[in-house]
């Protein structure tokens, strides 16, 4: 198996590429200027060489002045001139001060004579004037000589030393080479810099859009510099910050749906419990009344006909309480049911549901204590309140015991008043308390079903709280049990 090799980062590989290129470039450029560098020099030089003849031949040379015009451009163009006229004669040389010859005199001061030099090569152009390449017969100079003629039969021709032509083309090789490695290196500097700048927030764009497929959108891209990367930045924010919004709505939506999916598990559970108890609550009537009918029906205890009609009217009063009640339990159940809120004073309400049990309290021998501030007034719908209280005193009295007291009071917070209905008597066992609340579910099942009660009164409490939007519990005490539920606040109008 092959490992895959690991490439360098971005910025050194960009960095290599650019100075690679400097290099290369410089390379070339120094191999064609120290290559070609002699040939531009003498292209150029016999340029100036031409230009120069064609200043001479515009001079006047009847005047006095030619010679300073002569030795100016010898200065500047650091040439040797020489001037025949006619042809054979010469006429003028750089080392001359002096006019020798003209053409009309007889006489002469000086015979000025030329250069004598072997000639090596011979190059003639269409104007009939001509470059030569000469060397001195006693020395290795060379002179490179550019001949013209003008007028009716004048000559000229200028000389320019090859020597200094060369050493000032190695020269200036060499300062055109120190000036490109001086400029390639600023340029590999300023490239490498731009490099960078713009790198960089690649390198950091790349981290923020592998954060985004690791599903962290935490990172965010700074401000660029450069506009086109800072819009990318941008934008790939903008796109980080919609991929959250749309993942945290996906993950609310999950939990939503995960929680009615279990939602709907307990209800389908619930339902079937539900149904499994009223089962077992009306088959328990139905097979004593069917027991009594049919010993009616046969003649057996004849004498008994009257007892018997008793127990069958007891327990079908039984079954018709079970179906009032389980019609009460459905119905706070429904989306629909609506709760109608009044306000009322709690003390005023609570006295009248337990002057209601009176009757009930008497055959029970409680003791009935309410201590409750006659200036509390509570907000909520009276009728399903006076229920959950009816319940939790019915509960009270059932499972009265030792005292036989029952004490009824009222805590004030700043939002809620809570109701307590203490009644002294044995604790709930801890395995029951989170159950009670369930339908059908009875702590003494024997007990329970002697009073005709089904394990329906507290799981109507908690939906008829939850109606409310209230609180309710049950809290074990020394001698007793204290459920309690909570009514909305409010104000005396």
């Amino acid at each position: 198996m092959k490992v895959k090799k690991k490439r360098p980062p971005l910025k050194r590989r960009t960095s290599f590429v650019v100075i690679l290129v400097f290099c290369i470039a410089l390379f070339f450029s120094s191999v064609v200027q120290f290559a070609f560098m002699d040939d531009l020099y003498i292209y150029a030089t016999q340029q100036s060489m031409i230009a120069s003849s064609k200043q001479i031949m515009e001079i006047d040379f009847k005047k006095d002045d030619y010679k300073s015009i002569l030795s100016e451009i010898e200065t500047n163009k650091d040439v040797y001139i020489e001037i025949y006229s006619p042809r054979e004669t010469l006429f003028y040389t750089t080392d001359s001060n002096d006019i020798v010859y003209e053409p009309d005199e007889k006489g002469k001061k000086e015979e000025l004579k030329p250069r004598i030099m072997k000639i090596n090569s011979h190059i003639e152009l269409e104007d009939g004037s001509y470059f030569e390449m000469r060397q001195e017969h006693y020395t290795s100079a060379q002179y490179m000589v550019y001949g013209v003629f003008f007028g009716k039969n004048n000559g000229i021709e200028i000389y320019r030393s090859l020597d200094a032509l060369k050493a000032n083309a190695m020269t200036a090789s060499w300062a055109f080479f120190v000036t490109t490695v001086v400029l390639s290196f600023i340029l590999i500097s300023i490239a490498v810099i731009y490099a960078s700048s713009v790198i960089n927030p690649l390198l950091i764009i790349n981290n923020k859009t592998k954060s985004i497929i690791n599903m962290d959108f935490t990172e965010t891209c700074p401000p660029f510099k450069i506009k086109e990367i800072h819009e990318l930045g941008s934008n790939i924010n903008s796109l980080s910050v919609s991929l959250s919004n749309a993942m945290n709505e996906l993950q609310s939506e999950n939990r939503r749906l995960e929680m009615d999916i279990e939602m709907k598990r307990r209800m389908e559970k619930t339902m079937r419990s539900f149904m499994a108890n009223v089962s077992h609550e009306l088959k328990t009537p139905i097979s004593i009344i069917q027991g009594y009918a049919e010993g009616m029906k046969y003649g057996i205890g004849c004498d008994s006909t009257e007892e018997f009609c008793d127990i069958i009217l007891e327990e079908s009063d039984k079954m018709n309480h079970l179906v009032c009640r389980l019609m009460e339990y459905l119905q706070y159940g429904t989306e629909n049911y609506r709760v109608n809120k009044t306000t009322f004073n709690i003390a005023s309400f609570i006295g009248e549901c337990v002057d209601l049990r009176t009757h009930r309290i008497k055959e029970t021998g409680a003791s009935v204590s309410v201590s409750i501030d006659e200036k509390l007034y509570g907000y909520g719908d009276t009728e399903l309140l006076s229920n959950v209280f009816n319940n939790y005193l019915s509960n009270a009295l059932s499972h009265i015991d030792f005292d036989r007291k029952i004490l009824i009071t009222c805590q004030e917070t700043e939002s809620f008043c809570r109701i307590s209905v203490f009644n002294t008597g044995r604790q709930i066992p801890g395995s029951d308390i989170e159950n009670i609340w369930q339908s059908f579910y009875r702590a003494d099942k024997a007990h329970s079903r002697a009073e005709g009660r089904f394990g329906l009164g507290l799981s109507i409490v908690a939906k008829l709280q939850d109606l409310h939007g209230q609180k309710y519990g049950v809290i074990n005490k020394e001698n007793g049990v204290e459920f309690w539920f909570d009514i909305e606040k409010t104000d005396a109008r």
